[in-house]
């Protein structure tokens, strides 16, 4: 069974995306295979790898016809596919928000054969709260959210990441806990404050900050 791991902020550009493609290709790098899902209206995790083969389909068809055939891409990297985002007037968030099963049902699918063959499924999301990135976030057996050092992302991400992660917990109710949220710290500079921000979460910077 394949570990999904879903990364998420309710604030953009914070290097979401960045982030999960990295980490899919460094994972195939080592030998692990691993499937990108680009759980974005704005599709640039569809195209940040070129492809050698397209699936006829991606999100949508996966989620509305629970279709697990023909939709996996397979990427230029060895060991590393993706199910691209093909919603780009983004009706998929109406229909998750619709349908009687709609935030679960992609965690159920993800379950299955062929994507249970995986050793690693990581999930992008958009930098919105909605009924899209519910799905996404409850999916997840990980959650992994980027935090610039910078004290507006870290006021987002208590203020809205783990708000919004505490609005889901009922998802439990319904086959679907919400798994444990770690946060990436990274593009840390030489400034004071982000010192101070790596040394409030325990971290120590391996840079010294400037005066």
């Amino acid at each position: 069974m394949a570990i999904c791991i879903t990364i998420t902020s309710t604030k953009g550009g914070v290097g979401k995306t960045t982030l999960t493609a990295n980490l899919g290709a460094f994972l195939a790098d080592l030998g692990q295979t691993a499937l990108l899902v680009d759980a974005d209206p704005q599709p640039t995790l569809s195209s940040f790898f070129p492809l050698r083969h397209r699936a006829p389909g991606g999100l949508t068809r996966l989620m509305v016809e629970a279709a697990c055939e023909d939709v996996i891409s397979a990427t230029a990297i060895d060991r590393l596919d993706l199910v691209y985002s093909d919603d780009p007037d983004g009706k998929l968030r109406d229909w998750i928000r619709d349908a009687v099963d709609g935030r679960v049902r992609l965690k159920h699918l993800l379950g299955r054969p062929p994507f249970a063959q995986y050793d690693i499924i990581l999930i992008d999301t958009q930098g919105a709260v909605g009924p899209l990135q519910d799905a996404a976030v409850a999916a997840a057996d990980i959650l992994l959210s980027p935090i610039p050092p910078e004290i507006l992302s870290a006021r987002e991400f208590v203020r809205g990441t783990v708000t919004m992660l505490e609005r889901l917990r009922p998802m439990a109710f319904l086959g679907a806990p919400i798994g444990p949220l770690r946060g990436v710290l990274y593009r840390l500079d030489r400034s004071r404050d982000a010192r101070r921000f790596a040394a409030a979460l325990g971290l120590e910077p391996l840079i010294p900050a400037s005066a």
